[in-house]
């Protein structure tokens, strides 16, 4: 079996979420919120790396796929060439299909 590595490509609304991840932490200690966006970044590139499939999770928006990580859960979309970042959300919020705007994704 082939393992296809792909290239992660975030969409605005994950690029947001990091920065937002990262200003939340650095508040208390800049050098923690600076370890765990790297932290978070290193893992997406395990996932495109090794094509992880993550959780299906087409009850929230089509092709969607979810991975939690250290309090926060990955949402993505597998492409033939990349995977597309969505968004990276806290794992206790309640999530719904609003928070995946079409245009996002």
């Amino acid at each position: 079996m082939t393992i296809k590595s792909r290239k992660p490509i975030f969409s605005r609304a994950a690029r947001a979420d990091l920065r937002s991840i990262y200003r939340y932490i650095a508040a208390d200690n800049p050098h923690a919120a600076a370890a765990f966006v790297l932290d978070i970044h290193l893992k997406i590139s395990s996932i495109a790396e090794i094509g992880f499939p993550g959780v299906a999770r087409d009850q929230i928006g089509r092709h969607l796929r979810a991975l939690p990580y250290r309090d926060r859960c990955i949402y993505f979309r597998v492409e033939d060439s990349h995977i597309t970042i969505v968004r990276i959300l806290h794992g206790r919020q309640d999530v719904t299909s609003e928070n995946f705007p079409e245009s996002e994704i």
